[in-house]
């Protein structure tokens, strides 16, 4: 177990913070199990990190903290403006839990 840094955009700072957002997903690995990342002034441990399709990524947009599965797009492609929001990209959903505010 370690302490790793994940970025997140301020826009889910209450979703994350009240426990509505329990995922994150990223083109690459940023942790194991275990591992714990600090955000908005509050530790998470990440439970699990599995690869994935995007489209079904989009579909656990509320578990993501979006507001709807095109508003995760949205932001897929806001933060990803080269390459874009595509169905079959493979990426590695993070699920994780807040543990101390």
């Amino acid at each position: 177990m370690s302490l790793v840094k994940i970025p997140f955009k301020p826009y889910f700072k209450e979703p994350m913070l009240s426990g509505v957002k329990t995922y994150t997903s990223r083109t690459k690995r940023m942790g194991s199990p275990g591992d714990t990342f600090e955000a908005f002034g509050a530790q998470f441990e990440i439970l699990s990190v599995e690869e994935v399709r995007l489209y079904e990524v989009a579909s656990l947009w509320k578990e993501e903290g979006c507001a709807s599965e095109e508003h995760f797009k949205e932001i897929w492609r806001e933060i990803h403006p080269r390459t874009g929001y595509g169905d079959y990209q493979i990426v590695k959903l993070h699920r994780f839990k807040k543990v101390s505010a």
